[in-house]
C-alpha cells in the first residue's frame, strides 16, 4: 500500500550539528527550546536528505510533505523556504513541502503567492501563540484570505488541553480553531497532532457542522496518546479527514530507539483494528484528495 506522510520536518546538517549555535543569532528561542532543551533529555532526532530517503524506502513511503516551522522571525521562514524549494526541485517524486510563514510580517501574503508559484502544497506548520499574533488578528485574516484565494491548505499546530508537560508546550485554546473553521468554511485547514483531541468534540452536531472543512493529522501520536486514538477518532468523525503524519525525525518511541524511523509507527497504525478502507484513507487516499 502506498503511503504519504503529511507531517515531516527537515533541516540542513549545518542546522542540527549545533542547534543552539545556529538558532541564537536568529533569535529563535522557542525552536531551540523544543529541539535542544537544557533541562531534560531531547527526543528530537535528526536526518539529512539521504537518511530521509533511506528511511522512506525502508517503510515503503511514497512521498513526504515537509512542513515549515513556526518561526518567530520572517527571515528564518524565508531561509527554510529556500531549503525546501531546493529539495522539492531535486526530488519531485518523493518530496512536497509547505512554506513557513509568520503572519506578522508585511510580506506574509506575498509568501502565499510565492509558495504557489514555486510548487509548494500549503502553508504551515503555524503556531500563532509563538509567532506573536492570534487567529483573530487582521494579519492572520489576511493570510487566510490569501490561502483561500489560492486554494492552499494551512497546517496549524494544536496542543491537547490536558496532558503531560514537554519542551515547547504552548496552550492553544480549542475554541479558537472552531471559530476559525466556522469563519472560513471554504478554507482547507489541517490541525496537527490530532487537533488536540478536537475531533472528539465533533460528536456534538453543532461542532461537527462547523468543522466540515478541517483535517486532522496524526503527528507525534505515539508520544501523546494510546494507539486506540485511531479507532476512537474514526468512530467520532469517520476516516475521511484524518491524515497520516509522523513528525519525523522526532523519536516517537524514545525508550525503544535512539534514531528516528517511519516503520514502527506504521506498524502500530496497521494493528489498530481499522478496516483496510479506513487505513487506506489515512495513509494515502485523503492526502491525494487534499493535495491533488
Amino acid at each position: 500500500m502506498p503511503v504519504i506522510d503529511a507531517h515531516v520536518h527537515l533541516y540542513p546538517e549545518e542546522v542540527w550539528q549545533n542547534p543552539r549555535e545556529w538558532s541564537e543569532p536568529r533569535e529563535e528561542k522557542h525552536w531551540s527550546h523544543c529541539v535542544a532543551p537544557t533541562n531534560r533529555e531531547t527526543i528530537q532526532g535528526w536526518a539529512n536528505i539521504d537518511t530521509l530517503l533511506r528511511d522512506m524506502d525502508d517503510a515503503e513511503i511514497e512521498k513526504v510533505i515537509l512542513l515549515g516551522w513556526y518561526w518567530e522571525n520572517i527571515e528564518t521562514c524565508q531561509e527554510q523556504n529556500q531549503w525546501y524549494a531546493r529539495w522539492i526541485k531535486e526530488y519531485p517524486d518523493r518530496i512536497d513541502a509547505f512554506a513557513a510563514l509568520n503572519a506578522t510580517a508585511d510580506v506574509a501574503s506575498d509568501i502565499v503567492t510565492w509558495a504557489v508559484d514555486n510548487g509548494f502544497k500549503g502553508i504551515g506548520e503555524c503556531l500563532p501563540q509563538v509567532q506573536g499574533h492570534t487567529l483573530r488578528d487582521s494579519c492572520w485574516r489576511n493570510v487566510m484570505e490569501a490561502c483561500v484565494a489560492k486554494n492552499l491548505p494551512i497546517n496549524l499546530h494544536v496542543t491537547e488541553p490536558v496532558g503531560h508537560d514537554y519542551s515547547g508546550r504552548v496552550e492553544t485554546p480549542l475554541e479558537d480553531y472552531v471559530w476559525l473553521a466556522s469563519e472560513y468554511p471554504e478554507a482547507k485547514l489541517i490541525l496537527a497532532h490530532w487537533g488536540g483531541l478536537l475531533p472528539l468534540y465533533e460528536m456534538n452536531p453543532t461542532v461537527h457542522r462547523k468543522m466540515a472543512n478541517v483535517f486532522y493529522d496524526t503527528a507525534a501520536s505515539p508520544l501523546l496518546f494510546d494507539k486506540s486514538i485511531f479507532r476512537t477518532v474514526v468512530n467520532a468523525i469517520g476516516s475521511e479527514r484524518i491524515l497520516y503524519g509522523s513528525d519525523y525525525p522526532l523519536r516517537l518511541y524514545p525508550s525503544k530507539s535512539k534514531t528516528p524511523d517511519f516503520r514502527t509507527f506504521l506498524e502500530d497504525i496497521r494493528s489498530t483494528g481499522l478496516s483496510s478502507e479506513e487505513i487506506e484513507d489515512i495513509l494515502h487516499r485523503n492526502a491525494r484528495k487534499l493535495f491533488g
